[in-house]
């Protein structure tokens, strides 16, 4: 991803060593709070997750969301920030397309992308456990 061309200005990234003694609390540890505090942990930050919910890695069924989750570019950028999108990719399923259906039964293919690009499927509680866990 070139930020240049999309003509955005990025944050300057801050030195490591400055932030040794820096606390961070982040409330939420779904997909987004993980992920956050996944990067602040890269950066050196001390970093504190709360979270209403049961620890999902100790849960042998986790009540809530239970469809897959579909990782787009946008998403793999984020996982790639953090060293993550090789170890959750891999175990993602390839789509390259969804199925449209109408009222009489008939169905239409629509592509996600050019022909070759695809969206990968994730089982959510995986992606979050890996995020939780540090991959």
């Amino acid at each position: 991803l070139d930020y240049k061309k999309l003509k955005i200005k990025m944050p300057i990234v801050i030195d490591n060593a400055y932030n040794a003694n820096k606390k961070v609390a982040i409330c939420g540890g779904g997909l987004v709070g993980c992920l956050a505090a996944c990067y602040f942990a890269h950066r050196n930050y001390d970093v504190t997750l709360y979270e209403y919910r049961s620890d999902i890695r100790k849960m042998k069924v986790v009540v809530g969301r239970s469809i897959n989750m579909a990782i787009s570019v946008r998403g793999r950028e984020g996982l790639k920030g953090i060293g993550a999108e090789e170890a959750i990719t891999s175990k993602g399923i390839e789509m390259y397309s969804r199925m449209l259906h109408d009222k009489k039964g008939n169905t239409n293919s629509v592509p996600y992308g050019k022909k070759y690009q695809c969206i990968l499927s994730i089982d959510r509680r995986y992606l979050n456990e890996l995020l939780l866990t540090g991959f």
